[in-house]
């Protein structure tokens, strides 16, 4: 087979013509033909000397006779035959844990020198790809050993993915066999169809050292409170020793705790209950006292980031009386832990809870117990739910809102939930539409249903198989106001009946609380807004920042240009330019040094200059040095499962003959046939030219045209 892209060596071109039993009549009558026409073009008329004319007789009949059988259209068969060298790989570690647990006599510069030669040595008899990996897969430069992460699974991935058509003589890996990124590699080895034969990097003997495994916490706490975490120790080889946890914020010393070592292989969880005593995104440090002689002290410190919330949302149910509707919608809200959701009964309501509250949620209000006078005294100025049922008094809910009106004959009727594809105030997943849409049914008041003002549908009811316009969840915001009205009663039968068909409360949750989070929220009416992706970031992980600017009719346009100042928290200033996307802009800052960044964004739109501000934090990435024991039975394994070899760094230089040795790594030919018409062939064409131009000048030479 015939590819431009292999290095390969070529053989020569060869070709034939495919005879058939038929052919040798088609050649017999070319030439007849060809020597028919001759006869007839050179008589005894002719003057011409009978040499020239025996000549002239035969270029024209080879020449005619050529013409006549490629008109037959003949085929001819071609081969062309190629030969692929074997492809070897080098994939190198290049992660901080190959310089962090090396051996004592291990010198780094000598094995940089090997793999060097190595590459040189397999260059003269095959194609060699020389690569690095870490946190990414790269082409081979000169190792830095400073990845943060090893992810060995995504380089043997990089080989099956792109090179999988390729003739693989055999992967060579040196890696100590560490890997905190991506599957393991033994299975991704798995899918090479070629030997693995690895270079054993590092130490097996555990190293004296000390480290901070791992933190357990909570992304997001609440103003006030107490949170509790978790944090992972590990000690190795100091036994007998001492250390102080200690943890420290802006303020200072939060909390302090000797811990003796009792072992060889230490691990102990410290749990650590903290306060939430400011607002904002607030920085925590762990930090181990070291112990004499261990490996590394980078390991000793952990820093982590916890967002303080100002307090979560108050949802306030207002009930007339008990109803199992009460408890469903309690229990689905509290999923979200942004709310905190109390019930109180309308006859002896706390007036400072309902003052406090975000949202409520009035469930068969107003009532013959509670007159629609005190109702909206209690509802002025607040975002409000509407449950309608059995004991609402239907005349009286339709003068406390402006949302919908019910004229009903006091009679009730099941009524399903048919979804509105037209709804656009949040999304709602299709799964949980689509489960809604067969649960049982509520029960609504019969009646005349009308609309009073601007509104949107997300569910109108269905009366049987009978879809009908009257609204069963109906949304409307007028001016900074929220509302909605649920026109129905018995939603924990949705509840029930979501658990039972799908084994969990999955559609009904995202139904409230995405209900309550539209009604209770606030729009945000500030025309320029920056806004990072998310308040923590790894220190290899891409910053990504997004920005919105709107006109005075609060369209979204990205017609000026968006700058941005960056600030670390040493001093630094970063400066960058968004990109326009859609209607709105982003920029992807790359990479950054780890710590605390403040940005400030700013434009101009006419006359007006806008600016906003925020801040992030991107945590040092320490996995590297949180496991320094080398791993080489992983390797062992990588190697022998596929029919290759494991050596150390010393043995580098026995590789080449190890491969050449190897029965699988081999030359492989291909080799490509193929049929066309003869008449493609461009030379038969100056054949035959030079022939009838020969025939002509000898013609004209001689007085004969």
């Amino acid at each position: 087979m015939k590819m431009a892209y292999l290095p390969s060596v070529h053989m020569p071109f060869l070709f034939q013509i495919q005879f058939t039993s038929l052919s040798g009549i088609w050649v017999l009558l070319s030439l007849m033909i060809g020597l028919a026409y001759a006869f007839l073009l050179y008589t005894k008329k002719s003057q011409l000397p009978e040499p020239i004319k025996r000549l002239l007789f035969t270029l024209r009949t080879i020449a005619v006779a050529l013409i006549t059988f490629l008109l037959l259209a003949p085929l001819i068969r071609t081969e062309d035959k190629t030969v692929e060298k074997p492809l070897i790989f080098l994939l190198l570690d290049n992660s901080a844990s190959i310089t962090a647990s090396k051996q004592a006599n291990f010198n780094l510069n000598n094995y940089n020198r090997s793999l060097s030669q190595l590459i040189k040595e397999l260059s003269e008899n095959y194609e060699v790809k020389a690569l690095t990996f870490g946190s990414a897969v790269k082409p081979y430069n000169k190792p830095s050993y400073t990845d943060k992460v090893t992810n060995i699974g995504e380089a043997l991935s990089y080989i099956n993915d792109r090179f999988a058509n390729r003739n693989i003589g055999a992967v060579i890996l040196a890696s100590d066999g560490i890997y905190n990124r991506g599957s393991n590699p033994q299975y991704e080895a798995q899918s090479l169809k070629s030997p693995v034969y690895t270079i054993a990097l590092g130490d097996t003997v555990p190293r004296k050292d000390l480290l901070i495994a791992n933190v357990n916490y909570n992304n997001i706490v609440y103003l006030g409170n107490d949170f509790q975490i978790e944090v992972e120790l590990e000690a190795y080889q100091s036994k007998g020793s001492a250390t102080r946890i200690s943890i420290t914020d802006r303020s200072g010393q939060v909390f302090d705790k000797s811990l003796p070592i009792s072992t060889a292989e230490y691990k102990q969880r410290v749990p650590v209950t903290l306060s939430a005593k400011q607002k904002g995104i607030q920085k925590y440090t762990v930090n181990l006292s070291p112990v004499q002689g261990e490996l590394s002290k980078e390991n000793n410190t952990y820093s982590f980031f916890v967002e303080v919330i100002d307090g979560r949302q108050k949802v306030l149910i207002l009930a007339n009386s008990p109803h199992p509707d009460i408890a469903a919608i309690k229990q689905s809200i509290e999923t979200n832990k942004n709310y905190e959701v109390k019930v109180q009964f309308a006859g002896s309501p706390d007036r400072e809870d309902i003052a406090k509250s975000n949202l409520l949620i009035l469930h068969q209000l107003p009532s013959q117990a509670v007159p629609p006078s005190i109702l909206k005294q209690w509802i002025n100025g607040k975002n409000a739910l509407f449950i309608v049922g059995e004991q609402t008094n239907i005349s009286a809910f339709s003068s406390v809102q402006d949302l919908l009106t019910i004229v009903s004959t006091g009679n009730s009727q099941e009524a399903y939930a048919k979804a509105n594809p037209n709804f656009y105030d949040f999304v709602l997943s299709e799964a949980s539409k689509t489960k809604i849409s067969h649960f049982p049914p509520l029960i609504t008041p019969f009646g005349n249903y009308t609309i009073k003002t601007n509104a949107t549908t997300l569910f109108s009811q269905q009366i049987g198989k009978v879809a009908t316009d009257r609204p069963l969840l109906i949304f409307s915001e007028e001016g900074e106001q929220r509302s909605a009205v649920l026109a129905g009663e018995g939603i924990w039968r949705w509840r029930l009946e979501d658990f039972k068909e799908n084994g969990s409360h999955q559609a009904v949750d995202e139904l409230l609380t995405k209900t309550v989070q539209f009604i209770s929220s606030k729009e945000d009416k500030r025309k320029f807004r920056v806004y990072a992706a998310k308040n923590t970031f790894d220190e290899n992980e891409h910053i990504i920042l997004n920005a919105e600017l709107y006109n005075n009719a609060y369209e979204l346009i990205n017609s000026p240009e968006v700058s941005l100042n960056l600030v670390n928290n040493k001093g630094k200033t970063f400066s960058f330019q968004f990109s326009r996307t859609g209607n709105s802009y982003v920029l992807d800052a790359g990479t950054l040094p780890f710590g605390e960044y403040t940005f400030t964004g700013t434009t101009r739109l006419g006359n007006n200059k806008y600016k906003s501000t925020g801040r992030f934090m991107i945590t040092r990435e320490l996995t590297e040095l949180r496991q320094t024991t080398a791993n080489h039975q992983i390797l062992y394994n990588i190697a022998k499962q596929s029919n290759g070899e494991l050596v150390f760094p010393e043995q580098i230089g026995l590789l080449k003959e190890k491969i050449k040795n190897n029965e699988l790594v081999k030359n492989i030919s291909y080799e490509n046939r193929r049929y066309e018409d003869m008449i493609n062939l461009k030379w038969l064409f100056f054949v035959i030219l030079f022939l009838l131009s020969l025939e002509w000048l000898n013609r004209k030479r001689n007085g004969e045209l």
